[in-house]
């Protein structure tokens, strides 16, 4: 089951039990991660902001620790930005860079087929309850996410249903694509086509690993302050991907140049306290010359045409040689199961004050203020939120599904009808007279709206396949 290459994401439980970054915290990491960290802080108050929209500053682990528990040092960057007002994100950290030799060896990626591989190859997550990652999906390999502390909530959507998520390359981070769409707040007045999304939703426990497929949208909030490490593993289709990436950097590159002369060009009709910071570029996002991305693009090419596709590695082969004989468990039996604990057993919380769990997991699930989801939605976050294990300690598997896995008929049809007709499709709202849309904009906006199209992941492919004939 798990080794069909249309499998769907899913969970391995009690398999990193024996890590030794299992016993990471977030004030042993302060201790011991020394160097000044890039942190992104986001508004409580405010849903999925871009990464430009954030406030970003560079920390120490120790500063960001002190920072979440309220010790009021002025000498912190972070002072000015209260914990209760925002969340603090220390996101996507190669570990290699930042973390001591021992951390490296504390995370092993051996057991799920892949020998040798560490920290060295993993990334680091470190942040606060409400801290998110925009709805996005990678353009490289696919993702094992081992969840360290705390737990986070994912929602993703398969990569058929693209068309629903309003792809973006813009702000422009390498490897990654964005939706436009706030997945908890959706605006269906201006994405209607997203009513139209199946989500697959899974709260992440502590010991437990997620299996991100290639190319699956994903969005991610932290439900607790949580440590995640993850890696990516390539794949044999990465090679043409690294040739759409190429693409991509040679128009955005060339774009870029024309949006900034553009910008000259109005700068002095435009006040000085109206000039906004660039919003088209992710933090940390190194942009390179037209000439040097040419360059790359003649690399990825000429890598492709060298390599012999049937000799390159199956990777995912290998992760499925690894687990073929970890147990398949259904996950509506996991849920009765625990549904029927939570009726009867009773917890302690860190000062010892008893609780009972039923009502301490109708808590954790209840959503966030101004969160706009549907009935159905609503509730399929809460009943993915009691998918943690019964108290056993052997490896097994848990495969998700999709919220309107019920209803097989429905689903088989709009899944059909996504993968083959997908391409063919265009937003409605293209039909519309483009002077009607466009007679009240700016010139700047026009133009952002033309380089979002000629960037969009269905051109890029399309420039892909003329590039190989």
């Amino acid at each position: 089951m798990i080794c069909s290459p249309d499998c769907s994401p899913f969970i391995i439980y009690n398999m990193i039990n024996h890590w030794e970054s299992r016993k990471w915290s977030m004030e042993l990491l302060s201790q011991q991660i020394t160097q000044k960290l890039s942190c992104k802080l986001s508004p409580r108050d405010s849903q999925n902001l871009w990464e430009t929209q954030c406030i970003h500053k560079d920390v120490t682990m120790k500063e960001f620790y002190s920072w979440m528990q309220s010790n009021d040092d002025k000498s912190n960057p972070l002072c000015k930005y209260p914990s209760e007002a925002f969340s603090g994100y220390i996101d996507y950290k190669y570990m290699k860079d930042i973390s001591p030799k021992e951390h490296l060896k504390a995370v092993d990626w051996g057991m799920f087929g892949f020998p040798g591989r560490d920290g060295t190859e993993s990334t680091i997550w470190i942040g606060t309850e409400g801290c998110y990652t925009n709805c996005h999906y990678d353009t490289y390999g696919f993702n094992l996410v081992a969840q360290i502390q705390g737990r986070k909530r994912w929602i993703l959507f398969p990569p058929w249903e693209s068309f629903y998520l309003y792809p973006t390359r813009i702000p422009y981070e390498e490897s990654s694509v964005f939706s436009e769409v706030n997945v908890k707040n959706p605006d269906y007045q201006h994405h209607p086509e997203f009513k139209k999304a199946c989500p697959y939703i899974v709260t992440l426990e502590p010991g437990q690993v997620l299996y991100v497929p290639r190319h699956w949208w994903h969005y991610v909030e932290s439900l607790e302050d949580s440590i995640s490490v993850n890696t990516w593993i390539d794949t044999e289709e990465d090679l043409e991907s690294r040739i759409s990436e190429a693409i991509t950097r040679c128009l955005f590159s060339t774009l870029l140049e024309a949006r900034d002369q553009l910008k000259e060009d109005q700068k002095e009709d435009q006040p000085k306290n109206d000039q906004k910071e660039d919003d088209w570029i992710n933090p940390g996002e190194e942009m390179l010359s037209l000439d040097t991305n040419i360059q790359l693009l003649q690399l990825a090419l000429t890598m492709k045409c060298g390599t012999d596709e049937e000799k390159v590695k199956n990777t995912r082969s290998m992760l499925c040689d690894a687990l073929r004989d970890i147990p398949v468990r259904g996950s509506d039996r996991c849920y009765r199961k625990k549904r029927k604990l939570s009726e009867n057993l009773e917890t302690c919380d860190k000062g010892g004050a008893t609780k009972n769990l039923k009502y301490e997991k109708e808590e954790n699930c209840k959503l966030d203020k101004g969160d706009n989801l549907n009935a159905d939605l609503n509730e399929e976050l809460c009943s993915q939120d009691l998918q943690t294990t019964g108290g056993q300690d052997f490896p097994y598997i848990i495969i998700l599904e999709s919220k309107n896995k019920g209803d097989d008929n429905k689903e088989t049809e709009e899944s059909q009808n996504a993968k083959t007709n997908l391409k063919s499709k265009t937003p409605g709202n293209m039909c519309k007279p483009f002077s009607e849309r466009c007679k009240n904009e700016t010139s700047s906006k026009v133009f952002e709206k033309l380089v979002k199209s000629v960037l969009h992941p269905q051109v890029i492919q399309t420039i892909l396949t003329q590039l190989n004939q």
